[in-house]
């Protein structure tokens, strides 16, 4: 039996490729390039960083995914993206999402993700939240919270409150 593939899946799988016996096995693309944000370079040194926890996609992508979940994708994508709900960067007239956000199954942003944003409260947007997910951090011992989020998700969550706490404190 084959596997059945998902909509938002950009590359075929390789069991419907072998479960044909006709067609002669390629080799497997290449891995996708990230995207390439035009500007400062600390933009692309997120990208990268979320190339290691599957990648970004444009609203384009994402919307795909949230099909399976509304009809109106673009107005839940929308709302998602000016409530601060979603990390996204704005590029070239669309928005980049790191995929370690979402829960792909349910079609929602996952529950440590939101709890990280709720903590920072709105302190950091569009690239500085992503940077700050993406670059290492002292509190988890150096790790970036994009990939310490599924190892100890309360760890980051207490180091968004520090953050937010430090850019709540006294004017200098």
């Amino acid at each position: 039996m084959s596997k059945t593939i998902e909509p938002f899946e950009h590359r075929p799988s390789l069991q419907l490729v072998a479960a044909v016996p006709s067609l002669r096995r390629r080799p497997a693309p290449p891995p996708r390039m990230p995207f390439w944000i035009d500007g400062p370079a600390q933009a692309n040194e997120v990208l990268y960083a979320y190339e290691r926890s599957g990648g970004v996609w444009t609203s384009d992508d994402a919307m795909v995914m949230l099909r399976r979940r509304t009809a109106q994708p673009l107005s839940l994508l929308a709302r998602w993206i000016v409530d601060a709900l979603v990390v996204s960067v704005a590029w070239r007239g669309d928005y980049l999402l790191p995929v370690f956000q979402f829960d792909l199954a349910n079609a929602t942003v996952r529950r440590p993700v939101f709890e990280v944003l709720e903590a920072l409260d709105g302190t950091l947007k569009d690239l500085e939240l992503a940077r700050w997910f993406g670059a290492p951090n002292v509190l988890l011992g150096g790790a970036a919270p994009v990939d310490a989020i599924e190892l100890d998700p309360r760890a980051v969550v207490a180091a968004a409150a520090e953050r937010r706490r430090n850019d709540d404190g006294p004017p200098m």
